[in-house]
């Protein structure tokens, strides 16, 4: 299918997810003058101004999957818990109207991003975020995020999509990554949904089935003990990171009829955050095996997955 916007709108579109040093080099490529001063959003519309019709072409021929793709190569690690963002939550606010509001956070920042795709705007669809690229209409990874669970959820098929060009390989690279769902309560009278977007043949699929859930560590050995201090508006707070290998884990259960077999995962190594006052009650070591219950998380700072909200750790014979 054809797209539907212009060339001009649709390159402002994608010129978006550029930076000063690469807009300055398409004015140098196109032999363009009397940019040096420019900013990122005179740059553009310079760009946009100075070219004929079949230089904008030339430009979109050039850039187009290039831009794209790497937009789409960011999305799938934020998928896949690679990134300094990590994706907060994906909800469900108007099923009518597909709309979808995904929430991305950061170590001290956080990203809400908006979408909806119907039938009737896949041309050209709504759209909104918190970014740069996106506040601009621009094609941000995060959009890209909502696309893939938009699609996944079957609110569009990619024979319908027109307005942007995508990588050979896009539905292979998507292929495994799944939908996880759940209520989310509701709001107005409206049930809020819930969603995840889970890589199946990522390494971190078993953390990522589990991610930001109460879980259970039914057993793993120490293999080291790191002491922490952080300070909030100075208070001082002692903790201990407690790497463990062999790991096993599974969702935390209510009473012992609910425990199944095939729920339990095993994983190479996870890390524990424990106080200072429980690690000096148990006095871990390296070398000791133990369980705990607390709340599996991913730190994008220290680029770990980790469990926090530990209240007893129990030494295994």
């Amino acid at each position: 299918m054809t797209r539907q916007i212009d060339d001009k709108t649709y390159l402002n579109y994608l010129l978006q997810s550029l930076n000063v040093k690469e807009l300055k080099q398409i004015c140098k490529d196109f032999q363009l003058v009397g940019y040096s001063k420019l900013k990122k959003v005179e740059l553009i519309e310079f760009i946009l101004d100075s070219l004929a019709e079949e230089e904008l072409k030339e430009l979109l021929k050039q850039k187009e999957l290039e831009i794209i793709s790497k937009e789409i190569d960011l999305a799938i690690k934020k998928i896949n818990g690679e990134d300094r963002e990590s994706i907060e939550s994906i909800r469900i606010v108007n099923p009518n109207n597909h709309e979808i509001e995904t929430t991305f956070k950061g170590f001290n920042w956080e990203i809400t991003s908006y979408l909806a795709i119907t039938k009737n705007n896949i041309d050209n669809p709504e759209r909104d975020c918190d970014c740069r690229i996106g506040s601009n209409m621009g094609f941000c990874n995060h959009f890209w995020v909502g696309f893939i669970f938009s699609l996944k959820q079957g609110y569009f098929t990619l024979k319908d999509w027109n307005l942007t060009a995508l990588p050979k390989d896009f539905e292979k690279r998507i292929e495994s990554i799944v939908l996880r769902g759940e209520s989310a309560g509701e709001e107005e009278g409206e049930k809020i949904e819930a969603m995840r977007l889970v890589d199946k043949s990522s390494e971190d699929f078993q953390f990522m089935e589990l991610l930001d859930n109460s879980i259970t560590v039914y057993e793993g050995e120490i293999t080291n003990l790191e002491k922490k201090e952080q300070d909030f508006q100075g208070n001082i707070t002692i903790y201990y990171i407690t790497s463990l290998k062999n790991v096993k884990i599974g969702p935390r259960i209510q009473k012992q009829s609910e425990f199944k077999e095939e729920d339990i995962k095993l994983v190479d190594s996870l890390n524990l955050r424990i106080s200072e006052k429980l690690h000096d009650e148990t006095n871990l070591k390296p070398g000791d095996k133990v369980s705990a219950n607390g709340k599996l998380t991913r730190d994008n700072f220290l680029r770990m997955y980790i469990v926090k909200n530990i209240r007893k750790i129990e030494k295994l014979k």
